[in-house]
């Protein structure tokens, strides 16, 4: 159908010198246009009789620019955008081409839009929307991304509203003009972009962080081939290298990086190089291709990076043009890029999130083989490869200068060619320099030796404070200057480490039945820890919690470092474990880190429970723990999920400790009598007991800084709710001020406690009413406060310190 096109006022645009933002090298600016009112998402590039076309997914449309002179670009037209259902003019637009066929996707609807190019130069192009056909006959609205198998003539979208955002594949091999359907594939739900060739497809799935390798020979009936998590675990977008063995991808979340991986088994991929023009977190990749091997990339705020990908275990970057004055980890800046004109020419697109012109840059690339060094180092004096050992180039290149992995090797390189020194150092060792000549494309290995200045030969042993008797299989962990040397005691309680660099350490260690213990020490000698008896685990340390569920497909127990989840400004899982105990680690059901709903419990219960405790004979045992509790989202309101507390003595199991009520944020659960629900035997456990209940909801628990102290309370005093106590501030980087009020009190105490239960305060009050002024010098974390009496005490209140 022909089709009247709106011819641009082209005097709204305008053509301008570009200001220089970053350190640019091997990109030259030839020319910028600037889109005021407009901004621009993805584009992509045209060649038709000796001419080059930028097309631009402008927010109005797709604008069409000869940038057949790179110096002097001239806009063509802007092709109306397509609006369909959601109809809200969206920013987002990608686009691709296949023959004389430019084939444009948006979030704002209408379907598939194809434009006929045959007629460039000339602004009256033929193009209409295509909605579905057989299966899916006027179905198909928004779509957010799309890549066409060129070699097999079908076009793959991605995300929008039909099949759950999975891939939907059009046969364009019969009328590229008007496409047939011809499958899907949705067996891993949502695919945000991908990459297809030859029938395969490498799909990203960013809300899983996965990126698939899927067999699309038959588009009715695809096969999984494999499946690998990015770093960022928000996998954006995908890019075969020239060898169809190695393929890179972006993520779209910090940690943000070019990742490669070896493909040549999709069942066993692997993982072999990542670069970030920022450390990973100072900037946010998003659209990376594929040239002769040189990966080109958008870099949101960083602008375009070139990196030379042909030794995929070593990526270097080799040209830069910043295209964005800001910083940051922002969606502001370098959507897309276009690198795969003939005469070489590169294209980018600026978008300003947060409102703005948008802007095209023409530029001229200069492809250079990166300088490579590569190499080992070894502890001279125990021949063990060296982690965290420094490797400096004294080239001025901000992204040379290294570190060994755990292995001892490191990988780098540059673009500056010529006589450099090389420096291999780590704290603690004797540092040694070389002078290595840089040659484009050419190795350099550098396997170093680096001998200790003075060396420390640590032995120690763990034992029972009481008893003084040995503690076997103990886990310790020795630091100094952030390095972690993670041992465990052996049978006779004893652990050992020889040939560290000296300088001042902390040994930390714990076991089930004892409180953790510490000590420091910068010299040779015998160490000694003794652990005084009680049951306390924050984490740290394994020592031995067990994990069931029963019927839940995810959300299991596990132990680590909580990695958050949020949803509408508020965490779903936590963030960070409780302030001020050891180490960063708690327990939390599922830690996948990733969308809300993917890991969190569904379908069924998981139960975390402690190792055995020995209480027979104590008059009681006093049981606290913080915990956190979430439950919201899904199905019927309010939610109907729970957490529960268990205790068993082998023989019978009581419910001790009841949360339905969700909060984003660790609450403290009190001192629980065990006393007063069960006998107490040799074979005592505690079980932490959450579920997904129908109708499903969203459900995250987590357990840190868990305590019993055996007979260390034989009775609780009452609580009189007359006495009042308040605290400003709170939190407070300095004092708190308490006011407290209880006129019927005698003898009254102010009581503070940290979260291991441990009392830091305690304060005679001379008057039933005043104001007591304390915590300035305590550390940053979490405690408690309490007023008593001789027999009556008030209502706890939670101070923060930070």
């Amino acid at each position: 159908m022909k089709n009247f096109l709106r011819i641009l006022s082209w005097s709204m645009f305008l053509l301008a010198a570009f200001p220089v933002f970053g350190q640019n090298f091997n990109l030259q600016l030839r020319s910028s246009l600037e889109y005021p009112g407009q901004t621009l998402a993805n584009i992509c590039g045209y060649t038709q009789g000796g001419r080059e076309y930028a097309l631009l997914g402008a927010s109005n449309g797709m604008v069409i620019v000869d940038i057949t002179n790179p110096s002097n670009p001239v806009n063509i037209v802007q092709i109306p955008g397509p609006e369909g259902t959601p109809n809200f003019s969206s920013l987002w637009k990608e686009i691709k081409v296949y023959q004389n066929y430019a084939y444009l996707t948006t979030e704002a609807g209408g379907g598939l839009q194809i434009i006929d190019l045959s007629n460039l130069p000339s602004p009256n192009l033929n193009y209409h929307s295509y909605t579905g056909d057989g299966a899916i006959a006027g179905q198909l609205d928004d779509i957010h991304a799309l890549h066409i198998d060129t070699k097999k003539g079908f076009v793959y979208l991605y995300g929008g509203n039909l099949l759950g955002g999975a891939a939907k594949v059009l046969d364009l091999n019969t009328d590229p003009y008007n496409p047939t359907y011809a499958g899907t594939f949705d067996a891993l739900g949502y695919i945000h972009d991908g990459f297809a060739e030859n029938d395969t497809l490498y799909a990203c799935h960013i809300y899983s962080g996965l990126l698939s390798i899927v067999d699309m020979s038959d588009k009715q009936n695809p096969v999984l081939l494999g499946t690998v998590q990015t770093p960022g675990k928000f996998t954006h977008n995908s890019w075969l290298t020239d060898d169809h063995k190695h393929i890179l991808t972006t993520d779209e979340a910090t940690p943000s990086f070019v990742t490669a991986y070896d493909i040549s088994d999709p069942e066993n991929i692997q993982e072999l190089d990542r670069f970030s023009t920022n450390d990973g977190n100072g900037s946010i990749g998003h659209n990376t291709h594929v040239l002769n091997d040189w990966a080109v990339t958008s870099w949101y705020t960083d602008g375009v990076a070139i990196v030379d990908a042909h030794r995929p275990e070593n990526l270097v970057i080799t040209a830069l043009y910043d295209t964005w004055d800001g910083t940051g980890p922002d969606f502001d800046g370098c959507w897309g890029v276009f690198p795969f004109f003939p005469s070489g020419t590169v294209v980018a697109s600026n978008i300003p999130f947060q409102g703005g012109n948008g802007k095209l840059f023409v530029l001229t690339p200069a492809y250079v083989r990166a300088c490579y060094l590569e190499g080992l180092v070894k502890n001279g004096c125990t021949g063990l490869p060296m982690s965290g050992a420094t490797i400096e180039v004294n080239s001025g290149n901000q992204w040379v200068n290294t570190t060994t992995g755990n292995n001892g090797q490191f990988k780098t390189g540059q673009t500056e060619t010529g006589n450099y020194v090389v420096t291999v150092s780590k704290p603690g060792f004797q540092s040694q320099t070389f002078n290595v000549n840089f040659v484009p494309g050419e190795v350099i290995e550098l396997d170093v030796t680096l001998e200790l200045e003075n060396a420390l030969n640590i032995v120690g042993t763990v034992v029972d404070a009481a008893t003084q008797t040995p503690l076997p299989n103990a886990p310790v962990v020795l630091s100094s200057d952030g390095v972690l040397y993670n041992l465990q005691t052996n049978a006779s309680g004893q652990f050992t480490l020889d040939c560290v660099p000296s300088g001042n350490y902390t040994a930390i260690t714990n076991a089930w039945g004892y409180l953790p213990g510490s000590v420091n020490f910068n010299e040779n000698g015998d160490i000694k820890i003794e652990l005084e008896k009680g049951y306390y685990d924050d984490f740290a340390f394994n020592l031995g919690w067990t994990t069931s569920s029963n019927g839940a497909s995810t959300g299991f127990w596990e132990r680590g470092e909580p990695k958050g989840t949020s949803s509408q400004d508020e965490f779903v899982n936590p963030e960070f474990d409780i302030a001020d105990d050891t180490g960063e680690q708690c327990f939390v059901t599922g830690n996948s880190g990733t969308d809300i709903a993917n890991d969190d419990v569904d379908g069924g219960s998981v139960t975390l429970t402690t190792p055995s405790m020995k209480l027979a004979g104590h008059s009681d045992a006093v049981l606290t723990f913080w915990y956190w509790f979430y439950n919201g989202g899904g199905q019927g309101t309010p939610p109907n999920d729970k957490l529960e507390v268990r205790v068993t003595n082998g023989n019978q199991t009581v419910t001790v400790f009841t949360e339905n009520t969700s909060a984003s944020d660790w609450r403290f659960s009190d001192e629980i009598h065990l006393k007063d629900y069960i006998a107490f035997t040799d074979n005592m456990q505690v079980q932490f007991v959450t579920a997904d209940d129908q109708p499903g909801h969203l459900v995250e628990a987590a357990i840190d800084v868990f305590r019993v102290v055996p007979g260390a309370v034989l009775s609780t005093p009452d609580i009189d709710a007359s006495a009042l106590l308040q605290v400003m501030p709170n939190p407070s980087a300095t004092d708190f001020a308490i006011r407290y009020d209880w006129p019927t009190a005698q003898n009254l105490t102010l009581e503070v406690r940290n979260a291991l239960g441990q009392l830091v305060h305690t304060q005679q009050l001379g008057a039933n009413t005043g104001t007591a002024i304390c915590g300035n010098n305590w550390p940053t974390g979490v405690y408690v406060a309490t007023l008593r009496d001789n027999e009556r005490q008030s209502i706890p209140v939670r101070l923060v310190k930070q």
